[in-house]
């Protein structure tokens, strides 16, 4: 497959100041984002559409679920229960059929696989999963999106029809900018929400290519 052929969209988040947007992009500065597992600065429910919400500030290891809601927009309203599963560390020769421009190239790419359950009685299809990379810098960096289909890590919304109970197995692309390193996954819908995140062994992965 020829590398012209094929262009990256969303190929790295920034380190702007912006608000992290409600529905789980955009990248910013992270303040706060690890506090005291069971703390919380702001004042939010703590069950919503029957589910008891796990509380901000805690801090989950690979494989613990948090019980999370957030608005992805004005209308709704998104109750999930969210298990961060494995963290890849990838060579940058994964993308050897993609263009990637210069400061893509000086990147680290993750691969996080995650298992999301729909608990709530919002119609979830096509909502990108708010979860972001927390590097070194203290940085929220958004997971990237691709114009083509990436088997090995497709970095979807979650899929069409995801109503109430519906489970979906999801795999997140991030690259960190200047080789840079993750330290956890974060869920942190808004700046004033008090980050949930887990944190874990990085494994190395390897390219496929043929």
């Amino acid at each position: 497959m020829a590398a012209a052929a094929l262009v990256m969209a969303g190929c790295g988040g920034g380190s702007d100041s912006s608000t992290p947007p409600t529905g789980g992009t955009g990248s910013t500065s992270s303040t706060g984002g690890s506090s005291t597992s069971g703390g919380s600065a702001t004042t939010s429910p703590t069950v919503v559409d029957g589910v008891r919400l796990s509380a901000q500030g805690s801090q989950l290891k690979v494989g613990d679920t948090a019980r999370v809601s957030w608005r992805p927009d004005q209308k709704t309203v998104g109750v999930i229960a969210v298990r961060v599963d494995r963290l890849v560390k990838m060579p940058i020769s994964a993308f050897t059929d993609w263009r990637l421009d210069a400061a893509t190239r000086k990147s680290t790419p993750y691969f996080v696989r995650a298992t999301v359950r729909n608990l709530g009685r919002s119609n979830l299809s096509n909502t990108p999963v708010p979860l972001y990379l927390l590097d070194q810098r203290n940085t929220l960096l958004q997971a990237s999106s691709f114009q083509a289909q990436y088997p090995p890590c497709p970095s979807r919304p979650l899929p069409p029809r995801f109503t109430r109970g519906k489970r979906a197995s999801v795999c997140l692309v991030y690259f960190a900018p200047d080789h840079g390193k993750l330290v956890a996954i974060s869920f942190r819908p808004s700046q004033d929400f008090d980050a949930i995140t887990w944190a874990g062994t990085v494994r190395r992965g390897k390219a496929r290519h043929g």
